[in-house]
């Protein structure tokens, strides 16, 4: 039984002794309600006034009774009170409306549906980037970022569609089901597409036959940590020297480089010109190692018969850009700005 449950029984049963007492003083006795009820409240407070009238035989054993039956309830009520006071459930129920108001002001944020391993790690990362984000998850308290006030979390099922709708997937830019199961991901990234046709998806996948599952459910990538574990491990053994470059890119270090991803905007003075015409290395020092366009595919071609400086720049192209953290917002605020 819940804490919260057993302190609704407690007050359930305090009405219950006061109203009994009062209608049982009425009844034997014949005195008025307001009578009944002074007499009732002084009795099961125990606080020895006088009696409102003098008892009668059949209204003292009534009393006895009463007194009995209120020492017991209070003894229930107040040691449930105490539970529920110090066994946190109302600093959990006003961290509850708390998160709850916090959630229904996020706009453009990213939803994270499971917050096991791979969700844990996925929330990590956003939150070093600053990104907002909200989890849902069944059990908050089982996972390690339960306890963490920072962090939002939504209790609930997140194939549900109203804790879905609750976590603001009308307003959010991405969401990542993260689930352990793989048709859970399969449900929860079909409804959430419906849900918001323009959401950014990326779902878990344990085995490699859920992945065309996932795609056809509406997923836009298809993440399968075994097979990306398996390969990174081939990788360390084969290739050690670009893979610890590339674990110093992704993961910090020592070193200050970062990969970073900057979108052409309308009317920017790189577009219409080709990379190396650009002046990107001029005014920002940034190194663009790719470029993809706005359906996410190479501009360059898969014979290689052109290089990256040679392609010509457009709205919505990607660039995929190298460099330390001020050369990367100098490229930001040099593709942003408008000739």
């Amino acid at each position: 039984m819940s804490p919260g449950f057993q302190f609704a029984i407690a007050v359930i049963l305090l009405l219950v002794v006061v109203v009994g007492g009062t209608t049982g003083y009425s009844a034997i006795e014949g005195w008025t309600l307001s009578d009944s009820l002074y007499m009732t409240v002084i009795t099961i407070t125990t606080v020895g006034y006088m009696e409102v009238q003098p008892l009668s035989h059949e209204g003292r054993i009534f009393t006895i009774v009463l007194i009995v039956f209120s020492v017991l309830t209070a003894g229930f009520s107040i040691t449930t009170l105490i539970g529920f006071i110090f066994g946190g459930q109302i600093l959990q129920a006003v961290r509850g409306r708390r998160m709850d108001r916090a959630i229904s002001h996020l706009r453009d944020h990213y939803i994270i549906c499971g917050c096991g391993v791979v969700g844990k790690e996925v929330a990590l990362e956003f939150r070093q980037e600053g990104a907002p984000f909200v989890i849902i998850d069944q059990d908050p308290n089982a996972s390690e970022l339960g306890r963490d006030e920072s962090v939002l979390f939504l209790e609930g099922n997140a194939e549900d569609d109203d804790t879905l709708i609750e976590a603001g997937i009308e307003q959010a830019k991405g969401l990542i089901s993260a689930l352990r199961q793989d048709g859970s991901n399969v449900f929860v990234v079909l409804t959430a597409r419906q849900l918001n046709p323009n959401l950014m998806i990326v779902a878990r996948a344990a085995e490699e036959k859920s992945i065309n599952k996932l795609i056809k459910a509406g997923a836009d990538r298809v993440i399968s940590p075994y097979q990306i574990g398996g390969r990174r491990m081939a990788s360390v053994i084969l290739r050690p020297s670009v893979m610890n470059f590339l674990d110093v890119v992704v993961e910090g270090g020592d070193v200050t480089l970062r990969l970073e991803e900057v979108t052409v905007a309308a009317q920017s003075p790189l577009e219409g010109k080709r990379l190396r015409d650009s002046g990107i290395g001029e005014y920002t020092d940034a190194k663009v190692i790719g470029i993809q366009g706005p359906d996410g595919k190479s501009r360059i071609s898969r014979e290689g018969n052109s290089s990256v400086s040679a392609v010509v720049l457009q709205e919505g192209d990607c660039l995929i850009a190298l460099g330390s953290g001020e050369q990367l917002q100098s490229l930001k605020a040099f593709a942003l700005q408008k000739v």
